[in-house]
């Protein structure tokens, strides 16, 4: 059943993408219907609901502070070996649980009358901060279960999401845990919103199961994603560890070792614990291999923030199988540490079986300077200090490989969604002078005459390329205002600006103005002002404004609801769906929530009566709780 959910879930989603985002319908509104009403049939009869189900409607919200959160239960760290030998022992006759060890942020999540009620981090094991309101916005998070639970497991980035997330970010990451505890702590859930976090169940509190097999497997059946796992035994844990080792690979998940758990509960609980780790399970952390080889040279690349990365290039060297020449060098003052040269003998690994990295260098010739200029435009790099370590950059705004990552950005899906365009047909454009900005995508047909000669072009892919870019001119204003690159405005934010503003009023917008919006804080905010104040921004907003773009954009009519928000609960009567309500309040300017909060309006539930927790925390906060009808009383002159 939950596997039909998930199916369900995933084919909705990727048809309210074709439809909303790209203008291209991929079933019709009466499939869409009878899907989305299983579904909620579905969610209805298990009482399970995921974070990513389009019958939800998960509104991101800013708080002012994260707030502490003591645990009754202390989230201990785990007593840890490098040895096999040391492991086995561990394990004795006893069957054991070994999964990854998520190298992530430990998240609890608690869950009332069935609803998620609070998340946290494990701060220093018996005191958390409250990060409820980004956990709502995980897509593989339940917000309603059929049970009260508490759950324990680890908020992750993936390293295929980690490296896409980075190179959109003017203030870098040096790993995927650090982009994750980074996003899980923002203030504004907007941002966590978009960096795809995920939560990884691994453990359940005040179990009634006999065996942690059959807690994982219950919180499976609730639609929780557990840590990838195996039963061990002293025999197959040697196994069982290159499986898991590879399961990580594969699914590019960061782990920096394995846990290993007594699977019997009872026995587990009957060890206790010490003052600083549970006796129930044991870290087995990989000793990873070390090798030495010869260190060739450094290569620098620019992004389209104008941040210089650096790369290490030395002799090929056979890790695991695979073999690994290359390891990033982070930031200027890991390279001054180094003291790199030519030839001299570095020690590298790849750290957590995944990502090569440079140890150590041996000899320190320190023969290689660090860069001084952009290595594709040729401006004097300078150097900035971000999150306290220093970074190189290029200061020129006109550099041609900043141009070239900005009309990747541009032109892809959800942007401006312009098919044809590789990152290396751009690289050519740009180098033959066809682009010297995104605006110059909507002339190229005057070079048509030497694009077709270019190899692996010819009429047809030209002609199919300009009709792209021509299909372009109609899009919706939300994906134009995401393709104009603004740093940390996404597709989510990008949407909520669209709904407020309009191409007119968008330049002109004050920070005052996008306060005012419940979703948007303090950092998008400076963004969006800034972005507009800077004169070049201002001259390619015109320019491309001057192209003749017919944007598609939700009208908002004048209405008693306009701007308020609203809880939909309990079965609609008067409605196909709560979809088709939730559509209404939309279209009448009106917001809907997932959760009841102090900045809700109205909780709209038939059952003003019901004990749900969505009605205990409206009479809490004192939410006017009303029922269909008084809804379309409110609404009934529109």
């Amino acid at each position: 059943m939950i596997e039909r959910m998930k199916w369900l879930i995933n084919k909705l989603n990727e048809a309210n993408h074709a439809y909303y985002n790209l203008n291209k319908p991929i079933m019709t509104d009466q499939e869409y219907d009878k899907l989305y009403d299983e579904l909620l049939e579905l969610e209805q009869k298990t009482g399970i609901v995921l974070s990513n189900s389009p019958t939800q409607n998960v509104g991101c919200e800013v708080v002012s502070k994260l707030n502490k959160v003591e645990h009754e239960i202390p989230l201990l760290s785990l007593n840890k070996t490098k040895n096999i030998y040391i492991l086995k022992q561990f394990i004795g006759d006893r069957e054991c649980v070994l999964s990854l060890k998520c190298d992530g942020l430990t998240t609890k999540l608690e869950y009332k009358n069935g609803e998620l009620f609070r998340a946290s981090t494990r701060g220093n094991g018996k005191v958390g901060e409250d990060i409820t309101h980004n956990v709502r916005t995980y897509r593989n998070v339940p917000l309603r279960i059929n049970d009260d639970l508490v759950v324990v497991g680890e908020s992750i980035i993936t390293y295929d999401d980690f490296e896409k997330i980075n190179e959109t970010l003017e203030e870098k990451y040096s790993n995927p845990r650090n982009l994750a505890s980074g996003s899980v702590r923002q203030l504004d859930s907007k941002i966590c919103a978009e960096r795809n976090v995920r939560f990884l169940a691994f453990g359940l509190q005040n179990s009634t199961f006999s065996k942690k097999s059959d807690d994982l497997n219950y919180l499976q059946s609730l639609g929780f994603e557990v840590v990838p796992y195996y039963i061990v035994n002293k025999d197959n844990v040697e196994e069982c560890i290159d499986k898991l080792k590879q399961i990580a690979e594969e699914k590019g998940i960061p782990i920096d070792g394995l846990v290993c758990t007594y699977n019997d509960n009872d026995y587990a609980n009957s060890l206790g614990a010490t003052s600083k780790h549970p006796k129930h399970s044991l870290a087995f952390k990989f000793d990873d291999e070390v090798y030495e080889t010869r260190f060739i040279g450094v290569e620098a690349n620019t992004t389209r923030t104008g941040m210089i990365s650096l790369t290490g290039i030395f002799e090929p060297v056979d890790i695991d199988g695979v073999m690994v020449s290359r390891a990033s060098l982070h930031n200027v003052d890991f390279f001054e540490w180094l003291k790199l040269g030519k030839g001299d003998i570095i020690k590298v690994r790849r750290s957590g079986m995944v990502i090569p990295q440079i140890l150590d260098n041996l000899t320190k010739s320190n023969t290689i300077k660090l860069p001084d200029k952009c290595p594709v435009c040729g401006s004097k790099a300078v150097i900035k200090t971000q999150k306290e370590a220093r970074f190189l950059y290029c200061p020129n705004d006109d550099c041609e490989a900043k141009l070239i990552k900005k009309i990747v950005h541009f032109v892809s899906r959800d942007a401006m969604n312009i098919v044809g365009l590789s990152e290396a047909t751009i690289e050519k454009f740009v180098e033959m002078g066809f682009i010297n900005s995104v605006v110059d995508l909507y002339s190229l047909e005057q070079h048509k005459n030497k694009i077709v000669k270019l190899n692996g072009f010819g009429v047809k892919s030209f002609n199919k390329l300009i009709q792209s870019i021509e299909n372009s001119k109609t899009v919706n204003f939300a994906n134009f205002i995401y393709a104009l690159g603004i740093k940390n405005v996404g597709l989510t934010t990008a949407k909520t600006l669209a709904k407020h503003f309009d191409k007119d009023s968008l330049p002109k917008v004050t920070q005052r103005d996008l306060l005012k919006i419940g979703d948007i804080g303090e950092v998008v905010a400076n963004s969006v002002v800034q972005w507009f104040a800077n004169e070049k921004n201002m001259q390619l907003y015109r320019d491309l404004i001057n192209i003749g773009f017919s944007f598609k954009i939700q009208e908002v009519k004048d209405s008693p609801i306009a701007g308020k928000v609203f809880v939909i609960t309990g079965s609609v009567e008067k409605f196909k769906n709560r979809k088709e309500l939730q559509k209404l309040i939309e279209e009448l300017g009106g917001k809907v929530s997932s959760s009841v909060s102090k900045t809700t309006d109205y909780l709209i539930n038939n059952d003003v009566n019901s004990s749900s927790s969505k009605n205990v925390a409206a009479k809490k906060l004192g939410v006017p709780i009303i029922s269909e009808d008084q809804f379309l009383d409110m609404i009934k002159n529109n």
